[in-house]
């Protein structure tokens, strides 16, 4: 099975936004941008969280002049491209 869906990773929008800060990881991004990761680490908890991030990031995308689905995937796969060469 494939998916083809465009995929929005937090990881990757947050070294977007923040990329002086060392650590992406979830735990980090929420601390971040302020929001509760209260029922992490289940399924439902995770897509909350992860989904609060996400609404988090939107205005910081958009001040950024990110505001469409296809700018933050290229946005997001500079990041990525950027963490490999590091």
């Amino acid at each position: 099975m494939r998916f083809e869906q465009p995929v929005l990773e937090p990881l990757l929008l947050s070294a977007v936004l923040h990329p002086q800060q060392k650590s992406h990881a979830l735990e980090a991004i929420t601390e971040r941008l302020g929001v509760s990761a209260l029922g992490r680490h289940s399924a439902l908890g995770d897509a909350l969280v992860t989904a609060e991030v996400f609404l988090k990031m939107l205005p910081l995308m958009q001040a950024m002049g990110v505001g469409v689905l296809g700018q933050a995937l290229v946005a997001s796969k500079e990041a990525y491209l950027a963490r490999l060469r590091c």
